[in-house]
């Protein structure tokens, strides 16, 4: 089967996301693998160090740059058509949508291949709103003949959202990124210096920070030398950025390049995401990866990512006090600790490995071909 990777993002969690997903399925020997990535990508050099043949593009490198670079749409859209009809792959799996997907699904379409879309988010978290945005997703949703999920409340989501056939869809969970060598499991909290919390990435209001603030000034009564490490970018308030000076908190307030966030994961003891709306993260399996415990909101996909008691803990709905009480269970317990930083290193390294989830992926293409005769869209639900 031959299969192309696609992904045109520059930052984030998309290449890190495209680069693990391609070095693992290069390893089945049924697959052969093709990437199309950004030259602007912060993770190109690595994905290039994989060998693999493939497709790269000049995208843009900020929203200016992306208006001018936006008019050379027509040529790019020619050309990668052309790549697709010399190529012939079977399929063509976008690990993650780009502004300028849209624009090129009819070359998919017309190259032969097969469509697959990994689809992070089915729906705008609180206070976002971007209609045009929301209308182009749709589009692209409705042309792929197989649709992954990353977890069944993105899948539910789905589902209802865009009126998909539960059959052609499919959830695949996320797996834990690698920002150098993971370290190995803590036998026990830090026995000579505080616990540390840690707050990562990218700070928007349904993050929660707010409240997480609220409850450091909580656990501070009985747990005065509890430190907070905050490292992300984003708008933290005036309000937060006072509370957390006076929390004496580490605030890293930027955008975090894929070379500092193994150095930042580990000067943390305890992954918290408070949360107050959440399709899932990819920090959750970022902290397994380097046997970090979790004390997360139950909300959303969360609920699926934290196995409680074995990889760390969920604090209830979104409050305060019940966020303080579980993290207080995790700092007053030794032992307790010990098995959830055991837990989620094992749990990183065989529930959510890779080379499985690759599988899986390989899997769900070979059962749609399958049942496809030939390349369709997705059949909404009768009404």
């Amino acid at each position: 089967m031959k299969l192309l990777l696609w992904h045109w993002g520059r930052r984030g969690g998309g290449p890190m996301y495209t680069y693990e997903m391609a070095r693992a399925l290069s390893t089945l020997p049924s697959l052969q693998v093709h990437l199309s990535l950004s030259r602007q990508s912060e993770l190109l050099k690595e994905s290039q160090e994989l060998g693999l043949p493939g497709w790269p593009v000049d995208t843009y490198t900020g929203p200016m740059d992306a208006l001018r670079a936006s008019l050379r749409l027509p040529r790019l859209r020619r050309k990668f058509s052309a790549y697709l009809d010399r190529e012939r792959f079977d399929w063509v799996c976008c690990t993650m949508t780009h502004l300028w997907n849209p624009f090129m699904l009819k070359g998919v379409r017309q190259s032969g291949a097969r469509y697959l879309l990994v689809l992070h988010d089915a729906r705008h978290h609180p206070g976002e709103r971007y209609p045009l945005l929301g209308r182009m997703l749709k589009s692209e949703v409705n042309r792929a003949d197989l649709v992954v999920t990353l977890s069944e409340y993105v899948r539910s989501q789905a589902i209802e959202t865009f009126k998909l056939q539960p059959a052609n869809v499919c959830v695949i969970p996320h797996g834990p990124f690698f920002y150098g060598r993971p370290r190995t499991p803590a036998s026990a909290p830090p026995a000579k210096m505080p616990m540390r919390l840690l707050f990562f990435g990218r700070i928007l209001p349904y993050k929660g920070l707010d409240l997480l603030v609220e409850a450091m000034r909580l656990l501070k009564r009985d747990f005065p030398e509890v430190k907070l490490i905050v490292a992300g970018q984003g708008n933290l308030g005036e309000g937060n950025r006072k509370a957390l000076a006076e929390l004496g908190a580490k605030v890293v307030n930027r955008w975090l390049a894929s070379e500092e966030v193994s150095a930042i994961i580990a000067e943390g003891d305890l992954l918290v995401a408070p949360y107050t709306s959440a399709s899932q993260s990819g920090v959750l399996p970022l902290a397994y990866a380097h046997a970090l415990p979790v004390v997360a909101t139950e909300v959303g996909g969360l609920r699926e990512q934290v196995l409680p008691g074995v990889t760390g803990l969920l604090s209830g709905p979104p409050d305060p006090a019940s966020l303080a009480r579980t993290i207080a269970r995790v700092i007053s317990d030794p032992a307790l600790y010990a098995r959830l930083s055991a837990g989620a290193s094992e749990y990183a390294a065989q529930s959510i490995a890779w080379p499985g989830l690759a599988r899986q992926l390989a899997s769900a293409m070979e059962q749609t071909g399958k049942r496809m005769s030939s390349p369709h869209r997705l059949r909404p639900v009768p009404a």
